[in-house]
C-alpha cells in the first residue's frame, strides 16, 4: 500500500504541535524525559541515546493521529511541514520553538584555555 505524504492545514500544525506539547507535559511523561535527561547528564551524545528515542516515541504516538507514518520518516515528514508554517505563522514558530528547548536543551560547553603557558 502506498502512503501519501498526509497535508496538515495550519490550524491541524498549531493543533498537532499543541498535542505533542501536552503529552511531553503528561506526569508519566514528564518523568519519563527527565530520568532520560538525568542519565544524560550534559553529554550530547548520551542526549540523542536517552533522550531522542524517548521523545522521539512521544511525538510518533501523536503525529500518527494526523495521518503521518508511525516512524521516523513520518517524523520527518511533520518536520517538513512545521517547517513551512513557521515562515507564515508566528503562532507555530513559538510553539515549535517550545518543542525544540525540550528536545534541544542547552548544553554547557567548556572551552580549553588557549593561553595556559600566559603567551599571547
Amino acid at each position: 500500500m502506498a502512503y501519501g505524504k498526509p497535508h496538515l492545514t495550519l490550524h491541524e500544525c498549531k493543533g498537532a504541535l499543541r498535542d505533542i506539547l501536552d503529552t511531553f507535559n503528561l506526569p508519566e511523561n514528564v518523568a519519563k524525559l527527565d530520568e532520560a535527561r538525568l542519565a544524560a547528564g550534559n553529554d550530547m551524545l548520551k542526549s540523542m541515546q536517552n533522550i531522542f528515542p524517548t521523545a522521539t516515541q512521544m511525538q510518533i504516538q501523536v503525529i500518527e493521529r494526523y495521518g503521518f507514518l508511525a516512524d521516523g520518516e513520518g517524523l520527518v515528514q511533520f518536520t517538513k511541514v512545521v517547517r513551512s508554517y513557521e515562515d507564515q505563522d508566528p503562532d507555530v514558530r513559538l510553539l515549535n520553538s517550545q518543542l525544540r528547548s525540550i528536545l534541544l536543551p542547552p548544553v554547557t560547553v567548556t572551552h580549553p584555555n588557549v593561553n595556559q603557558n600566559g603567551g599571547s
